[in-house]
């Protein structure tokens, strides 16, 4: 009867409900977009990092500290019955990476070379399709450098670049290789200090005497949930000989910079949930004030207090959920549009967005747990509003009710 009794009630003036129903929607299609937006820039930051140093890497224990090449361990096949154990493992990219002056007729440059196997390095990050003149690496002492270190250097593909740096145990590196062709990738500073050359001109650059030399492995998995599992099987399997790192471990930089971006988050959403609440509470207020006479004339024929209570809470909770039904409507499929069509970023925004090695696009998050945290919030916004007419009921006096 009581339910009955609120359903009535709603409908009977529909002008009020929808008011009060579009308070509640407003703010469900505020705070979904404005956390999808949030928390898919969060994520494209994340996923960029993992994408490009792995889920896990593998190093000879304490090449983490120092990043020293003498911390190199020499791979001869040990590894692969490992990885072949572990099913959730995707990919495994070996890399070499080391220190050296690159010179080019009276320019000299200090650079970062990666040794890299070309096949699986384009696989990981399509480093091919970043090039922007010349050709991807074919052969052998064959290198790709940066847009900026290509101007700096006054070189172009074709040309033949001088490496001198320090190899494995002291000895000297250098080698003359070509430019087989210039790339640009999202970061300046990649652009300007990285070189790429294949794994094995690398090894041959670094220690020409014995082959496999290894800085590390970047390990990539079906799912980033079972990081830890995996990071403990592979230390039970290989030992302390070797140290596995987590991506959080390597990316802790940036890892700082988005929990500094989470905390202004909260900020900005608990100021944007504050104005919901006077939102809704404001359309109660109104409803209650309207439905004084009501309530004055239902208790004077008789209705119970508390029954009249649980009348009010029905009504908030079937105009409540009304508004969050009705967000979720429009959100879902708008959100969910978005999130596989982000939105283009550019002008000065994208040059900030290249700045930090992101893709100049705006995402947003589409994810279940998302829509369910902000409909629970938000119903629990309008039942908290619902306190004031439970509190009026209670306590208002029926005859000066139905005078004014």
């Amino acid at each position: 009867m009581l339910a009955a009794i609120a359903w009535r009630n709603v409908w009977r003036n529909r002008r009020r409900t929808l008011i009060a129903a579009a308070s509640v929607f407003t703010a469900m299609v505020l705070s979904l977009f404005m956390l999808s937006m949030k928390q898919g820039s969060l994520y494209q930051m994340i996923a960029a990092g993992v994408n490009q140093v792995g889920n896990l890497q593998i190093h000879d224990t304490g090449y983490w500290e120092n990043k020293s090449l003498d911390r190199a361990f020499f791979e001869h096949g040990q590894f692969n019955p490992v990885f072949k154990s572990i099913p959730e493992i995707t990919r495994v990219v070996p890399h070499l990476q080391t220190f050296s002056l690159a010179s080019y007729g009276k320019q000299t440059k200090g650079i970062v070379i990666s040794g890299i196997d070309p096949r699986l390095e384009d696989q990981q990050s399509g480093l091919s399709r970043k090039i922007i003149d010349g050709h991807y690496l074919s052969g052998r002492d064959e290198v790709l450098i940066g847009e900026l270190m290509a101007t700096y250097l006054k070189m172009n593909v074709g040309d033949s670049i001088v490496l001198l740096g320090q190899g494995y145990r002291g000895i000297t590196a250098y080698g003359i290789y070509k430019v087989a062709g210039i790339f640009n990738l999202p970061s300046r500073e990649m652009n300007s200090n990285l070189l790429y050359m294949g794994l094995k001109d690398a090894q041959d650059f670094v220690y020409p005497y014995e082959k496999g030399l290894l800085t590390g492995y970047s390990i990539y998995l079906k799912d980033g949930t079972q990081e830890m599992p995996i990071k403990k099987q592979l230390e039970k399997q290989l030992g302390k000989k070797y140290e596995i790192i987590s991506w959080r471990t390597i990316l802790s930089d940036m890892l700082q910079t988005i929990s500094v971006g989470k905390i202004s988050n909260q900020v900005f959403v608990l100021i944007l949930y504050l104005i919901a609440a006077f939102g809704i509470f404001s359309t109660v207020l109104m409803m209650t004030i309207e439905k004084r006479k009501e309530y004055a004339i239902m208790i004077a024929l008789g209705m119970q207090r508390g029954r009249l209570v649980w009348v009010s809470v029905v009504e908030t909770i079937i105009v409540s959920i009304v508004g969050v039904l009705a967000a979720l409507t429009v959100m879902v499929p708008l959100l969910t549009y978005m999130h596989f069509h982000p939105v283009q970023v550019s002008g000065e925004m994208a040059k900030i967005y290249v700045l930090y090695n992101l893709e100049p696009i705006m995402p947003f998050l589409a994810s279940p747990e998302l829509f369910l945290s902000q409909a629970a919030i938000i119903l629990g916004l309008s039942f908290f509003s619902a306190v004031y007419p439970i509190l009026y009921i209670l306590k208002f006096n029926v005859l000066n009710a139905y005078r004014h």
